[in-house]
């Protein structure tokens, strides 16, 4: 039943594609499916084949979680980290994000980083956290390169290298990242980390700006 529901997840599946998964995989859940409970999270997290519901999303979430699931984990995670669903528990929230972290969990590897630079539901470690955040980095989450970039600027838990900020910035630019693509064209006006041009900092802040207006128009 799970294998049905995933073929009718899809890009070319229709509205009532999804609503023919999403009971086949409450079917599949109710039989105890890790991977139906999961993929059930995500569909009701996003409104896929069903209305949006945070709760029932982080019921499913957590069913997966207990398993072992490393993307529920990392799910979990994050609710409490923002308070989605459930009161905000910073503690919580790292017992999750480090479970998905040790299961192989790139971008739960990358909010884990962030909460020990910023001492949130850890003890502040910046060294600790810019190092778990390179290790996301350079497993491609692009979050993460950005949040290198910042860290090789300004001095957090590393120090101050400007050619390296450049790089990283570069990389997440590159890979559509609106506030690096932003950076970026400042480092190229500016002359800072790379030989200054006016003319690459251009195409930078115009590409920021197309990035910005197609995130305000979802």
């Amino acid at each position: 039943m799970f294998a049905a529901a995933r073929k009718l997840y899809n890009p070319e599946s229709g509205a009532g594609d999804y609503r023919a998964g999403f009971e086949l995989l409450k079917r599949a859940a109710a039989l105890g499916s890790v991977d139906a409970n999961e993929w059930l999270g995500a569909a009701y997290d996003y409104g896929l084949g069903t209305r949006p519901n945070r709760r029932r999303a982080l019921e499913h979430y957590k069913i997966a979680a207990d398993e072992g699931s490393p993307n529920s984990e990392y799910h979990v995670g994050v609710f409490y980290l923002q308070g989605i669903a459930a009161p905000r528990d910073l503690t919580l929230a790292v017992f999750w994000l480090r479970r998905a972290a040790k299961h192989g969990d790139a971008t739960a590897l990358y909010m884990l980083g962030e909460c020990y630079r910023r001492g949130r539901g850890a003890p502040k470690d910046q060294s600790k956290g810019f190092r778990m955040e390179m290790k996301a980095a350079r497993a491609g989450v692009v979050d993460a390169q950005y949040s290198v970039a910042l860290c090789y600027a300004k001095g957090e838990g590393v120090k101050v290298d400007l050619r390296e900020a450049f790089r990283w910035y570069l990389r997440a630019a590159r890979k559509g990242h609106e506030y690096a693509a932003h950076n970026l064209a400042r480092f190229y006006e500016t002359g800072r980390g790379v030989r200054a041009s006016m003319c690459k900092a251009d195409h930078w802040y115009h590409r920021a700006k197309l990035l910005s207006m197609a995130r305000d128009s979802k």
